[in-house]
């Protein structure tokens, strides 16, 4: 269907794309490797027909979800070089938090990682 080049996505910027293929890849249960690209080039082409806002916000998702490691579980560093177990668990809490915001952003996150994935499959 959509097929992998240099320049993987067009929304995304290369640290996006890595940050959504390794939120694609724990939340679908896939390893992390290049099959992933497909699935964010379809999360791609779906995410530029949304409205402005919703692609800004977004965008701020990701990065909010790369860099809260540091700060809701204390650890210093981003969500793709974490450990598969604190990976799990730093997603998990996203999924049980008391914050609506973070239980919306997991299930944003979630949902467009299986759309990716079985609209690539």
């Amino acid at each position: 269907m959509f097929k992998a080049t240099s320049k993987a996505t067009y929304f995304f910027t290369q640290v996006e794309h890595d940050i959504l293929k390794s939120v694609c890849a724990y939340m679908v249960g896939v390893p992390c490797d290049t099959a992933l690209n497909t699935p964010v080039i379809a999360i791609d082409a779906f995410v530029q027909q949304l409205p402005k806002t919703l692609r800004k916000q977004l965008r701020f998702g990701l990065h909010l979800f790369q860099w809260g490691p540091l700060l809701f579980m204390g650890k210093s560093c981003r969500f793709t070089r974490l450990p598969p177990r604190d990976a799990v668990k730093y997603i998990e809490s996203w999924a049980k938090s008391r914050f609506r915001t973070r239980r919306r952003l997991f299930r944003g996150l979630r949902d467009i990682a299986f759309l990716g994935y079985y609209s690539a499959t």
